[in-house]
């Protein structure tokens, strides 16, 4: 048997600036979950990533520390 694969060590951080700040909302059976970037670019990048991601039919988001801000509403 081979040796298991240890997906932490396997990839890189693809958006290493996005962990300063998160927001999660419940809408009813909505749940979303938000990430501010600095700039416009950073956040279509992510959008696009997030979408490309799901269309392949699985999401991995690892956040890097602790974000300056998480907020529940």
């Amino acid at each position: 048997m081979g040796r298991a694969r240890d997906n932490r060590t396997d990839r890189g951080f693809t958006h290493p600036n996005f962990g300063k700040e998160a927001r999660v909302e419940l809408d009813g059976r909505e749940v979303r979950l938000i990430f501010v970037a600095s700039n416009v670019e950073m956040a279509e990048h992510l959008a696009l990533s997030i979408l490309d991601q799901l269309r392949h039919g699985a999401i991995h988001l690892t956040m890097m520390g602790k974000p300056t801000s998480v907020t529940e509403q």
